[in-house]
This record gives C-alpha cells, sequence and structure tokens, in this order.
C-alpha cells in the first residue's frame, strides 16, 4: 500500500474561529445592512459544520458587536455607536474609584492578523499584529479584562511593567487620537480567564483610535458594570455605567 502524501493543515485555528472569520467576511461585503442572518439550521447546511459551532461563531460575533439581536430574537448586523468627540483615555484611567487601580500583565503575543482584526486595523489580513492582554485590578479584584491589538512593526516599548498598550502608546499619540469606531455588546462568550464563574454584569467594549500619520489601535475590553463605573472619554460626557 502506497503511504498518502498529504499536505499539511495550515490554519489550526478552532473550528468555530474559521466559521467566524468566513461569516464576517460575508456579512463586511454584504450590501444588505437591515436584513436577518439565515437561520442556524440554514447556515449549518451551507457551511457543512455543526449546529454548535455555528453557535459559537455567532456568540463571538454577537460579542464582537457585529452582529445583535432583533424583533423576534432574530440576528442582523449591528448598528455602530454614534461618535463622540473628547480624548481617549487608557483603560486604567477611566475606572472612577477611590481605591488603587492595578494593571496586570497576562500575555503578549505575535500572530497573523484575522478578518476581523485586519479590518478594525485597516491592513492585510496575514499581517503580523502583537497583542497585549491584561487585567486592570481593583481592591484586590479583578473587574476588567483588557485585550488590546495593534500591527507589530508598531508596538511600543514596554516602559511600564503596569500599564496597558494604549497607555504606553505615549501622549503625542493619545492627545491626537480619536475614536473611530466604538460597539457596546454583552459579554456571553465566556472566553476571557476573567469572566469564567464571574457573577457581575459583564459588557464588552469594542473601539479603535485614529491618529494623523499613526497606525490604528484596536481594543476589545470586557468590564464589570455593575462594580464599576467608567468614562471612555476625556472632555466628554459619553459614559458606561450600570
Amino acid at each position: 500500500m502506497t503511504f498518502m502524501q498529504l499536505p499539511p493543515v495550515r490554519d489550526r485555528r478552532p473550528l468555530a474561529v474559521q466559521v467566524y472569520d468566513r461569516l464576517f467576511d460575508a456579512l463586511s461585503r454584504s450590501d444588505d445592512r437591515t436584513g436577518a442572518l439565515p437561520t442556524e439550521e440554514e447556515l449549518t447546511r451551507q457551511l457543512g459544520v455543526s449546529r454548535t459551532t455555528v453557535r459559537q461563531a455567532l456568540a463571538l460575533l454577537e460579542e464582537d458587536g457585529v452582529i445583535e439581536r432583533g424583533p423576534g430574537r432574530r440576528r442582523h448586523v449591528a448598528g455602530t455607536a454614534p461618535a463622540t468627540d473628547g480624548t481617549v483615555l487608557p483603560l486604567e484611567e477611566t475606572v472612577r474609584t477611590a481605591k488603587k487601580v492595578v494593571v496586570r500583565r497576562i500575555a503578549r503575543t505575535v500572530s497573523p492578523a484575522t478578518e476581523w482584526n485586519s479590518r478594525l486595523l485597516d491592513i492585510s489580513r496575514g499581517d503580523e499584529i502583537c497583542t497585549w492582554e491584561s487585567e486592570i485590578v481593583v481592591g484586590g479584584k479583578v473587574l476588567a479584562s483588557a485585550l488590546e491589538f495593534i500591527q507589530a512593526g508598531h508596538e511600543p516599548a514596554p516602559q511600564l511593567e503596569e500599564a496597558t498598550m494604549y497607555a504606553q502608546l505615549g501622549s503625542q499619540y493619545r492627545t491626537k487620537a480619536t475614536l473611530a469606531s466604538l460597539r457596546l455588546s454583552p459579554y456571553i462568550t465566556d472566553t476571557r480567564r476573567f469572566g469564567r464563574g464571574h457573577s457581575g454584569n459583564l459588557l464588552t467594549v469594542t473601539y479603535t483610535t485614529r491618529a494623523p500619520s499613526k497606525p490604528l489601535y484596536l481594543a476589545k475590553h470586557v468590564i464589570d458594570i455593575s462594580a464599576i463605573s467608567i468614562e471612555l472619554l476625556a472632555g466628554a460626557a459619553s459614559s458606561v455605567e450600570d
């Protein structure tokens, strides 16, 4: 028997993430921004995967604010929160509390950009991006999780151990940066260490910032709004509160 010559498997991401990319790409290219998505059964048939995988991918899309539930619980493309004026603050500076706020770095990775973050960062899919994951600790309790992305060549040199990526981009970037996009959605997928078993009211805040002649920055924060109030912008009346 001749041994089979099989090419290596290139895409080692979870199947639900691959389905997510397929759906995100289709939604991004669609001209219909108001129509409902196909049912789970129809997506299962079209994509040739299990209904569980489709549900996982849809949950990720909903958490990222790409889709939302409408009348009759049908899923459709989500609207974008209106842009507001003001200086975008690092997450650790938005927490309004009398207690000490500590940033705890969890992970740093360099990886190819996915369909989702490549579109939001306005780069090509497969370009290398740097991702920082941090936790915001208040009074010894983790109350927020920060996930931050930027093109790898523009990663800030870590100057402070206890600071988010956005804080370390420097004042020259932050004073010129404006909010390019903003989405708010419930946290439902339990993909963060912080969210597992957490009993609070968790909100996902996804946004990008843009500064002249500078790279786009992308953040996807999960925040316990039952425990803390945050203000995303300085000099603006925009806030996320319980």
